[in-house]
């Protein structure tokens, strides 16, 4: 049987443990194995199946309303408005249409007027909620936007109704609730917002690994009998090269001196605050820095091959490992939206018909258990943990293989340390 290859997709969009769960649940059912999402860095890990092209996966994943990043290029999904962008277009019409309860001015009381206040907000809220809610749905796990989008679309649409059944009456105040909805999808822009700032900082020890790798190499070339140095990619260096580095300069890839000696910084690999004299046939690691010295080098392992691009590996991997809470996490994730759904409607039903208050008393506590539903906290929150863990460790030095070493290591009694010699 043939050996599956691993493949990876940025994709954009996954705001939480259940967009994940979602890409993960409808490449399952494709058939692929090994299926790795991670929503905060947007990577998207699977073994492949030659039956399979890739053209089929990514348009799996579109269909769940997900957007795939190409190298150099940008995909549609980046092209739309950013969440910061939403965000603060919702803040502008829902500051006014919010101060209308607490400022007596006419205009700001008027319905025409906050339904063209609530209008924009509730168009971006609609679309964003919408396409994010209905792509759940169709993977069979719906996520919190179908929560936001029922209770949002709920409170809109009673205005909307209230404000023309009962166009000039007194009480056609009693029945508008537009700030209700604006509010809602503005304060879940800020709360989507603020989570993706946050993960995005868990991930900078990614970004601080990858910063070290040496963009452009010196390689010594010989033409007509004579050496000249040709500045190349670092991604075009070949097993073989000849490599020229000088003083100050980073080690391109991992290779072996050949000529000339320095003093080299190797300090992101094992911490060793003294630079380390190397000589002619000592190996060096890329990505360490030449401090003191000038050396022709070989190169022995080039791309993913080399020691920094085995250890942003590794980090990349751990980051994806689940740990078993997070697992627990997202099962009851994966479960929790129908439960609210159904919580609502029974808050509804009891409130009119059982209790027997009014009609739109009864539509607002329903709402108010949608919105305030929120498993995205409980989603969101193990990951971004096991994120910051592994990456604060990883800044310092210290590699860990996942969230399940994690788990284990909060449980150790004693530690025991071995220090060569």
């Amino acid at each position: 049987m043939e050996k599956s290859e691993k493949n990876l997709l940025l994709v954009e969009g996954m705001t939480c443990s259940n967009c994940a769960l979602g890409v993960t649940k409808k490449l399952e059912k494709r058939g692929l194995k090994d299926v790795d999402v991670n929503f905060a860095t947007g990577e998207v890990r699977f073994s492949n199946s030659p039956d399979i092209t890739i053209d089929v996966i990514e348009s799996d994943i579109k269909s769940l309303g997900y957007g795939i990043k190409s190298d150099g290029q940008t995909s549609s999904h980046s092209r739309q408005l950013s969440i910061e962008q939403k965000f603060y277009i919702s803040l502008l019409f829902s500051i006014p249409l919010f101060l209308h309860m607490f400022v007596s001015w006419a205009p700001l009381h008027n319905p025409m007027v906050q339904l063209l206040l609530c209008l924009p907000v509730f168009a971006l809220g609609f679309y964003h909620f919408g396409k994010s809610g209905w792509g759940s749905l169709k993977s069979g796990i719906p996520n919190m936007d179908v929560l936001i989008f029922i209770g949002a679309t709920a409170a809109f649409g009673y205005s909307l109704s209230g404000m023309i059944l009962h166009w000039g009456e007194p009480e056609v105040a009693n029945f508008l609730f537009f700030e209700t909805a604006s509010t809602i999808i503005t304060l879940v822009f800020l709360g989507n917002l603020i989570e993706h700032r946050s993960v995005k900082q868990t991930t900078s020890s990614i970004q601080e690994l990858t910063a070290l790798q040496v963009e452009k190499a010196n390689k010594v070339c010989l033409k007509d009998g004579q050496e000249t140095i040709e500045e190349i990619e670092a991604k075009d260096i070949k097993v073989g090269d000849t490599l020229l580095v000088r003083n100050g300069d980073k080690i391109p890839t991992d290779g072996k001196i050949k000529e000339g000696s320095a003093k080299i910084d190797e300090a992101m690999i094992s911490g060793e605050a003294e630079a380390v004299k190397k000589n002619p046939g000592d190996e060096v690691i890329g990505g360490t820095i030449v401090l003191d010295g000038s050396i022709k080098m070989q190169a022995l392992k080039v791309g993913h091959q080399t020691v920094l691009s085995q250890i942003i590996e590794l980090v990349k991997t751990a980051q994806s490992q689940k740990p078993s809470i997070q697992k627990l996490g997202d099962k009851v994730a994966g479960i929790f939206v129908p439960i609210v759904v159904g919580i609502s409607v029974l808050t509804f039903v009891v409130w009119y018909f059982a209790i027997g208050v009014d009609f739109r008393i009864a539509i607002l506590n329903a709402i108010a258990v949608l919105v305030i539903s929120c498993p995205c906290a409980m989603g969101l929150a193990t990951p971004t943990a096991v994120m910051v863990g592994i990456s604060r460790a990883a800044r310092n030095g210290i590699l860990i293989k996942g969230g399940q070493s994690l788990e284990i290591f909060a449980k150790a009694k004693h530690i025991v340390f071995d220090k060569t010699g």
